[in-house]
């Protein structure tokens, strides 16, 4: 009947409602316990017949006297508790547009609403017992009520408590984020990004003995922050020391300088060999001791730049501005040539992928017109010996090499694209779908890209399951070479039976994820997607069903 009378108004109000009544009928009692009513008053009166049954209980029951105390305290609590229902709906009010952490809590008022309305109901009828004549004192009902009440009120505290501190924090970000990013130059925006508050210590150490590094010494100069976590791959870090080495040469006193700063955010439990592992890596470029290092920084990092464990490097100009978010995919792909500019067209991503992946030995000894480059789980090279003229293979065993080169080579053809004055879709760029197949090829589990000439100019791409798919087909081209002799290799693997899906117009790709690598972004939305990017179109053909799965899982991990 209660919660029926008072459905119109918002929880809260209900908790305050039922409180006020309850206020008003218990404290007039303890009033006239006080201060007793002369009589002209007939609700004192009634309360008066109340208190003098009360008396006479404390008279009687040895015991009354700490369950008066005891309910008090359960009324203080309830006061408390509402206070904290009535401030955490507030909090909700005023930052419902921003994401703080605590404040999904506000989905349990209306339960926490109604448990207290129901707490407040049984400790009034609790106390109407309590001043009956006629009823004795329940000491197992009242330690329900305290326990029950008692709960309740230190969850709802707890929980707005958490609230107040995450928009504490949330203020304190937003205003370290603003100080980072209205810099007069690079040595205050390396001041706001990483030196710790109230602290004179500078953050940025160099040599095996940490010693301190002026902030001063960056000014007029550019920076090349470079970011990841404390195990830095040896692969991306022997790539930066060779751009460090040839800017170190080429610069003149009279030049810009490039300032390498390795800025290590630890994980929750870093290694135990943490602090060795800092002091090993890396001795040529400047680092950010993370025990000095702002608090707030790894979050600006993560939250604004998007770093997830993957190396990345980010550029600055001698004013502090951000002049690529991530350079390390550019530095991967094109090493010293990336700081002459960006992607030029025409251009091989095959070359680029594969001249960095495969010993430089076993390309120089190549001295057929084809080459077919396979690889991945399922290629397996002892199974695979075809005897096709004009045609040389070479197996690709760093899988994951192989992977991350193709990875930065897609992203940075992304932005490209992206940032091209002709404004296209950036996954109808054939470049972008020759890259995402062979993309497709490693997610089913192999990958063979026929190329032609020294310069490796692609000429077709191929997906296996299996390497006996992959063996079947190649007899399947010789077979086509031998009937007719005059046959070009890339025109026979394109009428080959096909055993396996071949490249076609439609946008259908798969992006494999891999531990420490972060995740992509589709380029039409910027969402970051995990595990696999899919893309479809009606006329998917036999994959049809596998491509609506994929785009279904991509939606769920994406959105």
């Amino acid at each position: 009947m209660i919660f029926q009378k008072l459905s119109s108004y918002q929880w809260t109000t209900q908790v305050l409602l039922v409180l006020a009544a309850f206020s008003l009928h218990y404290g007039e009692f303890w009033y006239i316990c006080r201060a007793p009513s002369d009589g002209g008053n007939a609700l004192s009166t009634c309360l008066l017949k109340g208190l003098i049954s009360l008396k006479k209980k404390l008279w009687s029951e040895k015991n009354m006297k700490t369950a008066i105390t005891t309910l008090n305290n359960v009324v203080h609590d309830l006061l408390e508790l509402a206070t904290s229902l009535v401030d955490l709906y507030k909090l909700h009010e005023q930052h419902r547009v921003k994401h703080v952490p605590g404040l999904e809590s506000f989905g349990e008022i209306p339960t926490w609403s109604c448990d207290t309305i129901i707490a407040i109901l049984v400790t009034g009828n609790y106390f109407a017992r309590l001043v009956n004549a006629d009823d004795k004192f329940a000491e197992s009902e009242l330690k329900n009520l305290v326990s029950s009440v008692s709960h309740l009120k230190s969850t709802v505290l707890q929980k707005a408590e958490g609230c107040k501190r995450g928009i504490a924090q949330m203020e304190e970000y937003q205003k370290y984020a603003k100080k980072v990013e209205a810099p007069v130059d690079i040595v205050d925006f390396l001041k706001s990004l990483l030196a710790a508050k109230a602290s004179s210590r500078d953050p940025i150490v160099t040599g095996p003995n940490n010693t301190p590094v002026k902030l001063e010494s960056f000014r007029k100069k550019k920076g090349l922050l470079i970011i990841s976590g404390l195990e830095i791959s040896a692969d991306d870090a022997a790539t930066l020391k060779r751009i460090h080495d040839h800017l170190k040469h080429s610069q003149t006193e009279k030049e810009t300088h490039y300032e390498f700063v390795w800025i290590p955010i630890r994980d929750a439990k870093p290694p135990n060999n943490s602090e060795a592992l800092f002091k090993s890596l890396m001795p040529w470029a400047l680092k950010v001791d993370p025990r000095k290092m702002n608090v707030l920084a790894p979050k600006y990092i993560e939250t604004e730049w998007g770093f997830q464990r993957e190396t990345m490097v980010v550029v600055l100009d001698s004013l502090g501005s951000v002049e690529n978010l991530n350079f390390m995919h550019m530095v991967r792909i094109w090493g010293t040539s990336a700081f002459q500019g960006t992607w030029k067209d025409p251009f091989n991503w095959v070359q680029l992928v594969i001249t960095l992946t495969v010993p430089r030995e076993k390309l120089v000894v190549i001295k057929t017109a084809y080459t077919l480059f396979y690889g991945g789980t399922a290629a397996l090279k002892s199974d695979i010996a075809p005897e096709i003229p004009h045609l040389s293979m070479v197996h690709i065993n760093d899988t994951k090499g192989f992977f991350i080169r193709l990875r930065s080579c897609l992203i940075s053809r992304l932005e490209a694209v992206k940032t091209n004055p002709v404004k296209i879709n950036p996954l109808i760029d054939p470049i972008v779908c020759e890259m995402c197949e062979a993309y497709k090829a490693c997610h089913i589990g192999g990958f063979a890209i026929l190329t032609k000439g020294p310069d490796l100019q692609k000429q077709h791409i191929s997906l296996f399951d299996a390497a006996s798919t992959l063996a079947n087909d190649l007899k399947r081209v010789k077979e086509l070479v031998d009937k007719d002799k005059g046959i070009d290799l890339a025109e026979a693997f394109k009428k080959k039976e096909p055993g396996v899906q071949e490249l076609s117009g439609r946008k259908h790709f798969y992006v494999p994820h891999y531990h420490g690598l972060g995740d992509l972004c589709c380029p039409d939305d910027s969402w970051k997607v995990s595990y696999d990017l899919s893309f479809t179109c009606c006329h998917s053909g036999s994959d049809q069903g596998g491509a609506r799965q994929a785009k279904s899982s991509t939606d769920a991990n994406a959105k």
